[in-house]
């Protein structure tokens, strides 16, 4: 289960994008393309943030609502977590 006050280190490195979405490589037989949302996330996932700051972030900026928003960056980060390209500090 993903915590709000747990923090995520992000994996792999940010390749560039390909127009739509942003390439991310754990190795050179394994790159990741993601979304926008997903990239953003990950990118968010410094070691420093929580899942609550992340929340708030997206929230803030993007003015869309906490109560709405929370689930979809839970998946979010729990099918990068999936990936490997996040790290639980």
């Amino acid at each position: 289960m993903i915590e709000s006050t747990s923090k995520y280190m992000h994996q792999g490195d940010f390749l560039g994008s390909d127009g739509e979405n942003f390439l991310v490589a754990l190795s050179e037989q394994e790159i990741y393309s993601l979304d926008a949302a997903t990239y953003y996330v990950w990118s968010l996932c410094d070691g420093e943030n929580s899942v609550e700051d992340i929340i708030n972030n997206i929230s803030v900026n993007f003015n869309l609502d906490k109560k709405e928003i929370e689930e979809p960056i839970k998946n979010i980060i729990k099918a990068l977590l999936d990936a490997k390209l996040l790290k639980e500090l």
